[in-house]
Formats: C-alpha cells, sequence, structure tokens
C-alpha cells in the first residue's frame, strides 16, 4: 500500500486542475495519438509528477484494471482513486472502457519515457 499523504486543501487544486483543462489534447497523426500542443504535453508532466500516478500506471501497466482494484491496491478511498483516475485521463495517459481503465499508446510511452528520466 503506497502512502499518499495529500491534505484537503491540495486534493481542491487537484480538483480544479481536472475542470480547466481541456478534454482531449491529442491528435491522430497516423501512427497513433500525440499532444497537439506543448500545452497537453505540459500537463501529462504535470500529472505525472505525483508518484502515486506513476505507480497507478505501472499497477495497470498492459493490463486492465477498474477503479475497485487500484483502491485496494493504493490504499485510496473511492472520491480520491477518482481524481487521480480523472487526472491521467484528462491527460490521455489512460481511457476508461466500460468500467474499466487501460493504459493509452501514449501513455505507456510517456510513463517509460519518464521513469527512464528520473533514473538519470
Amino acid at each position: 500500500m503506497v502512502n499518499i499523504g495529500l491534505d484537503i486543501d491540495c486534493v481542491r487544486k487537484l480538483e480544479a486542475s481536472v475542470s480547466n483543462t481541456s478534454a482531449s489534447n491529442l491528435t491522430e497523426n497516423g501512427s497513433g495519438k500525440w499532444w497537439e500542443t506543448s500545452e497537453g504535453h505540459r500537463f501529462a508532466g504535470e500529472v505525472l509528477q505525483l508518484r502515486i500516478r506513476r505507480e497507478i500506471m505501472k499497477f495497470i501497466g498492459s493490463k486492465v484494471r477498474t477503479r475497485q482494484e487500484i483502491e485496494r491496491a493504493f490504499g485510496l478511498p473511492e472520491n480520491l482513486a477518482e481524481l487521480h483516475l480523472a487526472l491521467l485521463e484528462k491527460a490521455d495517459m489512460i481511457e476508461e472502457i466500460d468500467g474499466f481503465y487501460r493504459s493509452t499508446t501514449v501513455g505507456s510511452a510517456y510513463i517509460k519515457n519518464f521513469e527512464a528520466l528520473l533514473s538519470t
């Protein structure tokens, strides 16, 4: 179980961040989806700065997971799990299909590169 230690002010800022971001930052380019603007890329970087979200991305990996599985794995209350998943979805790192979450192509590549950058 991961201890995330967020206070209520931090959660409120995160919620505001979700509501102020456009729904899709990606465009189709023939070889998959990529961000249209540098703002989308920046937002994805900000979303992944919090270790818990990178851990959620790694937990999802190439599998398909439910919100409840993520809640149990990280000891998160429902509302906080929903917040993290909503931010990852807004950043186009994951997608939700019929109650299941999976990594997007760009999300998988981004987390791999982000982790490599952090380890240098």
